[in-house]
């Protein structure tokens, strides 16, 4: 039986292990909750409850649907929630430097309403990365 203190550490976990995913310090994303990183790290160990706004705020802030940290029960995992869990996991790969570049960039792309503007960069990049390989 899952009880609601299980809940709440697993929940911690997630909000750590996305926030490192996306290269992100304690001291980082608590500056973009305005909160201090002493009130995220009880967060993120499950000794302090986490406010559904605060959820919200957060997934906000780790560009991550908040349905990502509720899904706790390992058992009943269904895969990805969106396109954006497959980023989750391609950053998950990087480390430190590269997957902020990466949460940036991919922060900002979705920003982009012009569908052709979107289609450019994706050239570009795509172009870019053939002739990096090649050298």
């Amino acid at each position: 039986m899952v009880t609601y203190n299980d809940i709440d550490a697993r929940i911690g976990e997630r909000i750590r292990s996305q926030r490192k995913r996306v290269g992100l310090s304690q001291k980082e994303l608590a500056n973009r909750l305005d909160i201090v990183f002493q009130q995220l790290q009880k967060h993120e160990n499950g000794t302090s409850r986490v406010p559904a706004s605060r959820l919200y705020e957060i997934s906000r802030a780790l560009n991550t649907p908040i349905s990502h940290f509720f899904d706790v029960d390992k058992r009943k995992s269904t895969g990805p929630d969106s396109p954006l869990s497959d980023v989750s996991s391609a950053l998950g790969a990087q480390k430190g430097r590269l997957a902020k570049q990466v949460f940036e960039l991919v922060t900002a792309f979705t920003k982009i309403r012009d569908e052709n503007a979107r289609a450019s960069i994706v050239s570009l990049v795509s172009m870019l990365s053939k002739s990096n390989a090649r050298r």
